[in-house]
């Protein structure tokens, strides 16, 4: 693994990984129903081998890890509806020379105690497709370090037949890129309108 020359990507075995936060400073909205202020948050891979590889952009592939400003890794929960296996659109074939930017459309806002009305939590969600949500809360104003840990494997895919064509099954399987590696850390800054 080798970091490249920008402090936000690294290199694992010819493929680039960069962490990309489209606003690394957030205002902190409005503590009102329905007021949010929007991040984009991702992984943009760019392939530098001489082969194709699919990567997936399944919620279980992409983990956020967010670094609270006194140096202590923030504990997340997953929450999601159901267990949603991976389909064919969760891959993404990246040729030889070409990147790919698998990203969330987040958003920090508060969250209300069901119980406390006035017991309110600066949030943010990370929301993946079929209802999936990554959280991280409670967040206060400061400075955050964030990034994912990608990971892939084959093991288990087999099961997916039923819902993954077999030949294009087949095909994402032997061109599948397989490991995991933790992008580069980036800050975000929460601050007070």
């Amino acid at each position: 693994m080798r970091e490249s020359n920008e402090s936000n990507a690294v290199e694992v075995t010819g493929i680039r990984f960069e962490t990309v936060v489209s606003q690394k400073v957030l205002t902190i909205p409005e503590a009102k129903r329905g007021v949010y202020t929007p991040v984009e948050l991702g992984i943009r891979i760019t392939n530098n081998t001489q082969r194709p590889f699919y990567f997936s952009s399944y919620v279980y592939s992409m983990f956020p890890e967010m670094i609270a400003p006194d140096g202590q890794v923030m504990v997340t929960g997953l929450d999601s509806e159901r267990f949603n296996p991976p389909i064919e659109s969760d891959y993404v074939l990246v040729v030889s020379g070409k990147a790919v930017t698998l990203s969330c459309n987040a958003f920090l806002f508060w969250i209300q105690n069901r119980k406390k009305k006035r017991d309110r939590k600066l949030t943010l969600n990370i929301p993946f497709p079929y209802e999936d949500i990554y959280s991280f809360c409670p967040l206060y104003p400061g400075t955050y370090q964030f990034r994912f840990k990608y990971r892939e494997s084959r093991e288990g895919m087999e099961d997916f037949s039923h819902l993954i064509d077999p030949t294009i099954l087949q095909t994402i399987l032997q061109n599948l890129w397989t490991g995991e590696v933790l992008t580069p850390l980036v800050e975000i800054r929460l601050v007070e309108s």
